[in-house]
């Protein structure tokens, strides 16, 4: 079929959704809605600037439906990364209104009954778009006016004059402020653990505070745990702290009031971390993993070139 034939396109969608009964075409179009949701990114928003200049929230609505009605290998590449669409032939209009309704179209058609009623009486199940947000990989950037020529330079070199100022300002989804305001709230944790123990993150595949840095063969470790929550696709976050030991050299009496200060530290930052709960999708894990990578990269270069790091936080 030409994917540039939007009618040939929205015919042959909706007698496909009448061979089925109406509450699969029902449950077909929550999974349309449930895709639709997730594409709202600022990536594939400065995406659809690009391809139309300007979009409206109901503009953006349509733009994803146009998406979706590509494929879902077009739709999971342009997740990964806006960019992508540069290599695919675009239609002068990629604003796919009718595609959003065409589920109704083909339930109207077949049954008298009210689609929207159906569709609450056949939600998708966690297992459902577990499965769905599964096979999505995530753009790791949030795109802005000021750098979308930089995010999305293919796009923008095959559908933007160089010159051209070229501005848009993207709402944010609300699923998507609640996953950054869990990831902020990780970095906070982080800024606390850093300014009460003046240590750094040490990064490995789980993540661990180490406290201190020092010498001695016991310390106190601050570790920040990840676990896998397979059934919503998340990354479940804690922080606990248990005594490393080096060597075998016993404690004299400063070792270990030293040793008992760590722990009074440590005790008022569970107290402090326990009180707040992390759950980040891999999107936002691998978001707050490039943010510790960057930091430790600054530090290396300041302390090459032998600038202060005082103050410095994550």
């Amino acid at each position: 079929m030409n994917c540039l034939d939007l009618e040939g396109v929205l015919r042959a969608t909706q007698e496909k959704l009448q061979a089925y009964s109406p509450q699969e075409i029902a449950v077909w179009a929550n999974f349309f809605r449930h895709y639709r949701d997730l594409a709202d990114t600022s990536g594939v928003f400065a995406a659809s600037c690009v391809l139309n200049d300007y979009m409206s929230d109901d503009g953006f609505l349509d733009f994803r439906a146009w998406l979706i009605s590509r494929g879902k290998a077009v739709y999971l590449a342009a997740r990964k990364d806006p960019d992508s669409l540069a290599g695919r032939e675009i239609p002068k209009r990629t604003r796919f209104e009718s595609y959003g309704y065409v589920a109704y179209d083909a339930y109207r058609e077949i049954c008298e009954d009210d689609v929207y009623a159906e569709m609450d009486a056949n939600p998708l199940t966690k297992a459902q778009k577990a499965d769905i947000r599964a096979e999505i990989e995530y753009f790791p950037h949030e795109v802005d006016a000021p750098h979308v020529r930089n995010h999305l330079p293919n796009l923008c070199a095959k559908h933007l004059e160089p010159q051209v100022f070229f501005d848009f300002s993207y709402r944010k989804n609300p699923l998507e402020i609640f996953y950054t305001d869990e990831l902020e709230k990780l970095k906070s944790a982080a800024r606390l653990i850093e300014s009460m123990t003046g240590s750094r993150f040490k990064s490995y595949s789980g993540g661990s505070f180490i406290y201190p840095e020092s010498s001695s063969d016991a310390y106190l470790a601050i570790n920040m745990r990840r676990e896998t929550d397979f059934k919503a696709n998340l990354y479940r976050i804690h922080f606990d702290v248990n005594i490393q030991t080096t060597g075998s050299r016993p404690m004299d009496s400063t070792e270990l009031m030293r040793l008992q200060q760590e722990v009074g530290v440590a005790h008022a930052l569970l107290t402090a971390l326990e009180m707040q709960t992390y759950s980040l999708t891999p999107e936002e894990m691998q978001s707050f993993d490039d943010f510790i990578r960057e930091q430790e990269e600054l530090r290396e270069t300041q302390e090459q070139s032998d600038t202060p790091i005082t103050g410095q936080t994550f």
